[in-house]
């Protein structure tokens, strides 16, 4: 394991993260009037590139927040298999303690044979894949937690290189 050509570099490997996939944001689509609870809301969602604004990727959605089990339908192309997806996820609330309702959509993932079923706030389709799901279901990690060794905020912590010196050598 970690051997020459693993992919692997002093045992460490790294993970998909976050912020490499198309993300489906819960909170974003309450901002956007998605879940309205007397009516069927239908378009497409479109991710762009943030230099040129060309169109990257688009899906076809449906939410109906008003049935009985709601849900938000999704339709996409998986350009590099030419497949067409269309497939419900279901949707849940909550009632906030201070008002108002919060909406989470139900992880439709089946993992090791068991449906996730995790109330979710986004769902993420990483490079690759053909569903979207939780982080959990995909081993998903932040950027942020793989930077390396965070020495200014240890700096910070130890009240300079002087303490943080001190601290080392009296390991």
């Amino acid at each position: 394991m970690g051997g020459y050509g693993s992919g692997r570099w002093g045992g460490y490997s790294k993970r998909e993260t976050v912020e490499d996939c198309r993300v489906l944001d819960a909170s974003r689509w309450t901002r956007e009037k998605f879940f309205r609870p007397d009516a069927l809301v239908s378009g497409t969602w479109q991710w762009t590139d943030a230099v040129t604004g060309e169109q990257r990727s688009a899906l076809g959605y449906e939410v109906n927040a008003a049935a009985e089990t709601p849900y938000a339908r999704l339709r996409y192309s998986i350009t590099r298999t030419g497949e067409n997806l269309d497939y419900q996820i279901r949707l849940e609330s909550t009632l906030p303690r201070l008002g108002g309702r919060r909406w989470w959509f139900v992880c439709p993932l089946v993992t090791n044979g068991r449906p996730c079923g995790r109330r979710v706030g986004k769902l993420y389709l990483p490079p690759g894949g053909k569903y979207y799901g939780c982080r959990h279901c995909y081993s998903l990690t932040y950027e942020s937690s793989q930077t390396s060794n965070h020495l200014m905020e240890r700096l910070m912590r130890y009240g300079g290189l002087e303490n943080l010196m001190r601290t080392v050598r009296s390991r």
